[in-house]
């Protein structure tokens, strides 16, 4: 589907996902990644200038809080018109360098999920080929991010893996002990996961929950509300496309019908490596 289609289909969801979002207030979490000058086409990129204008619009049109003041609002049903929360996955240095000054200037909390051998230096994101620049923040830098006004360190795995394909033992293991270290690392306690690439059945949030995480967040769109299960938050993403203009729509839900079909279909993709034997691991 091309972006003008995408865009026509979400104008026309538009009336209909605004008085949902009007009836029904929630809570919108953003998902980043990075956001470097070569942001390309790259889906998970986003220019230091564009970001920039998002996180001003942001600020001038919205209740930003932050992931732990969202929990605590869905957990006593005391969700605000047009809250949102910040995100970034996988701990790239680039949230520092480019990121963090923007959220400075305009005050804006965000989350940062490191995954620990991301931060040891020893693997890195498969998506991104060897480089001569280092890719992630290492604990030095997540240390120092930790002790900004605003900014939470959460947990994204030991190995950045599929969690479907691991037997238990390793998937706990990947879950529970990338808080364990994190925890050793900061010194303060991780209470928020973030499921790599958003593969996640019952059995993750399961063991989510188990390793004491307050909550955690997938990649399935659409807003959360009261009710809402606190170990399966919904996210929307972010990408460098998104002037304010799209990230208004973003924001009211126009787009969250044409993400949960991509999202059901991603979903049956990790079912089904999940199944394949040739696939598993652990």
């Amino acid at each position: 589907m091309g972006a003008a289609v995408r865009r026509a289909v979400a104008l026309s969801c538009l009336p209909a996902t605004r008085l949902a979002s009007r009836l029904r207030p929630g809570i919108r979490i953003l998902m980043y990644h990075r956001v470097r000058p070569s942001a390309g086409h790259d889906q998970l990129s986003v220019s230091p200038e564009r970001f920039e204008r998002q996180i001003a619009h942001l600020a001038g049109t919205r209740k930003v809080v932050s992931l732990a003041d969202a929990v605590a609002a869905l957990t006593a049903a005391s969700v605000q018109p047009e809250s949102v929360a910040v995100t970034f996955d996988d701990g790239y240095l680039d949230n520092l360098v480019y990121a963090l000054p923007v959220l400075r200037r305009h005050g804006i909390p965000a989350t940062i999920f490191v995954t620990t051998e991301f931060c040891d230096q020893t693997r890195s994101h498969p998506r991104y080929p060897a480089q001569s620049e280092r890719l992630h923040l290492d604990w030095r830098e997540v240390r120092a991010l930790a002790r900004e006004p605003g900014i939470t360190i959460g947990s994204h795995t030991i190995s950045h893996p599929f969690l479907q394909r691991l037997g238990d033992d390793e998937a706990r293991h990947e879950i529970a002990d990338s808080r364990s270290r994190i925890q050793d690392e900061l010194g303060i306690a991780t209470d928020f996961f973030c499921y790599p690439s958003g593969d996640v059945t019952a059995r993750e949030s399961r063991l989510a929950r188990e390793a004491g995480y307050r909550a955690a967040v997938t990649v399935a769109p659409g807003a959360n509300r009261p009710g809402s299960d606190l170990w399966a938050l919904r996210r929307t993403e972010i990408t460098d496309r998104d002037e304010p203009r799209e990230l208004s729509m973003k924001l009211a839900g126009a787009f969250d019908p044409i993400h949960a079909v991509l999202h059901w279909k991603r979903r049956r993709a990790f079912a089904a490596a999940a199944r394949d034997p040739n696939m598993q691991r652990g």
